[in-house]
């Protein structure tokens, strides 16, 4: 049986033969692919940071013991009646600006009827025929040339929360999470890849953040996105049947999403079968898609106006009143750090990455701190220390004249930035006076040389290997011994000074040992 190959494990049985050529064949499955493109569009779901559920009382707290935050109107109980917070009109106000859409004078709610268990009243109270805002648009953060079309910006209230008892595998229902504000963001279907998806998404959660209406944590739900998507022959201006892709949790969980159906729907038309419209369940583990159910249609949720809230009316001096207190956006403040104060493209990016971080850079900058000392400091061993203390730069209390005053003594030579970082730690965790504390620990710089000397000779009697390794030419071991210097010194000694004295110190030891 001469046809019979036995080829090693993972290698192709046809590797060898004359006519099989992994590339080409490679390619072809590369070019089947390239035929057709991905068409995407997004609703994002904002949590809103208000005090108040959006229809009633009950606070918004996250993480509350189960189904302690609600009321009648929560729980949809007969008789019950839902009044407007006015902060959640505000806080979409400011979204429909930040994006530049339509705001029509006056907008309503509706309700949109669906049997699910996450919703007691049988129906969710939402925006569908007066949105309140329409037609917006928003510029990719990555590719700037880039603009993507806002469809409509809506309020509405958001569902229960579901999950899933490990004993008994029941689904258990957290009423705490219905009522609470939420803005829904629907792009039109111009996107065209899983990086311009996650461009959008995280360009919109930057605005939030400094819009200052929802905190954007994806780990908590305070961002959700649903993608639409559907594939089509390049070149083709109709739209292919869309899939829409839920349980999405992170934006690694989306991109891995995207990727994943657009080829699956690709490989059923190529092997001549039809995509059926349906909502798809994303499986993190197992890394594939399953269909939830069947697509809905606009008519089968049966939207019916609310008759029990009034139109909201949006006067133009209430519109314009907002506009006025818009703050500075990220990309704006890219720009201006960028172009007027000389910071790195890839500093100013991650000093507009927080709300807190920007606004400490800024306060530093406005009591005379260098811009590059500035970005340095909180890049640096401010991050650092968030890190280690395990908080985001919003959590820390941190005074900007602490900051800047460490930052001088540092400049101005009477402390080492060790020292430094070692005053800075103390002030974030422990709220210390900056200069009590340089007092209290002697942390004032060290320029006695006889001091010096005797922490230089101690470091070499510690680590005799280090010295042997720096006589052999490796110049690693000389920063080693200057570290340990440093360490054994507790910051304190000059570092210019430091460095001198061990030099000269090396140089008479190498001496010695030519005699």
């Amino acid at each position: 049986r001469p046809w019979c190959l036995v080829r090693p494990p993972g290698q192709n049985a046809f590797a060898g033969f004359p006519w099989y050529d992994e590339n080409t064949i490679s390619q072809r499955r590369k070019d089947r692919f390239m035929d057709y493109e991905t068409v995407i569009g997004l609703e994002i779901h904002v949590e809103l940071q208000t005090e108040e559920k959006i229809f009633c009382s009950c606070p918004t707290t996250f993480g509350a013991l189960e189904n302690s935050q609600i009321c009648p109107v929560c729980r949809g109980l007969p008789g019950a009646r839902p009044v407007l917070n006015p902060q959640v009109v505000n806080f979409a106000l400011r979204l429909c600006l930040a994006t530049g859409c339509r705001i029509d004078p006056m907008s309503r709610f509706d309700r949109k009827f669906y049997d699910y268990p996450d919703l007691p009243k049988g129906y969710q109270i939402t925006q569908w025929f007066q949105p309140i805002g329409r037609e917006g648009s928003v510029r990719l953060t990555h590719q700037p040339s880039r603009v993507i079309r806002i469809r409509e910006i809506h309020m509405e209230e958001d569902t229960a929360r579901l999950t899933e008892d490990p004993e008994s595998g029941g689904i258990q229902i957290d009423y705490n999470r219905c009522g609470v504000p939420l803005l829904e963001i629907v792009t039109q279907p111009e996107l065209s890849s899983a990086e311009e998806a996650i461009d959008l998404i995280t360009t919109l959660r930057e605005m939030v953040l400094f819009l200052g209406i929802s905190d954007g944590r994806m780990e908590q739900g305070s961002l959700r996105v649903d993608v639409n998507i559907s594939v089509r022959r390049k070149g083709d201006q109709t739209l292919g049947v869309r899939t829409e892709m839920k349980n999405l949790s992170s934006l690694k969980a989306i991109s891995r999403a995207i990727r994943h159906e657009s080829q699956r729907q690709i490989k059923r038309l190529q092997a001549g079968k039809i995509i059926r419209p349906a909502t798809r369940r994303w499986d993190e583990k197992r890394q594939e898609s399953r269909a939830l159910r069947s697509k809905e249609m606009a008519a089968d949720y049966r939207y019916d106006p609310e008759p029990d809230l009034p139109p909201v009316h949006l006067e133009a001096a209430r519109i314009e009143a907002i506009r006025a207190r818009l703050p500075e956006m990220a990309s704006v403040k890219r720009k201006r750090y960028v172009g007027q104060l000389g910071i790195r493209p890839e500093d100013a990016s991650l000093l507009t990455s927080s709300p807190a971080l920007s606004a400490q850079f800024e306060a530093l900058t406005d009591q005379g701190t260098a811009p590059a000392d500035a970005a340095g400091w909180l890049l640096g061993e401010f991050l650092q220390i968030c890190r280690r203390q395990g908080c985001t730069p919003a959590k820390i209390t941190l005074p900007p004249g602490n900051l800047a005053w460490i930052i001088r003594q540092v400049e101005n030579g009477r402390i080492t930035r060790m020292s430094g970082r070692r005053t800075l730690e103390a002030v974030m965790a422990d709220n210390v006076d900056p200069q009590d504390y340089i007092e209290i620990h002697q942390l004032a710089i060290q320029t006695d040389q006889d001091q010096i000397q005797r922490w230089i000779d101690e470091v070499l009697r510690q680590y005799p290997g280090a010295l042997r390794d720096y006589f052999r030419g490796r110049t690693k071991a000389r920063v080693f011994i200057m570290g340990q210097v440093m360490r054994l010194s507790g910051g304190r000694a000059d570092p210019a000074l430091s460095a001198r004295l061990l030099e000269q110190t090396l140089a008479s030891l190498s001496d010695s040992q030519r005699q």
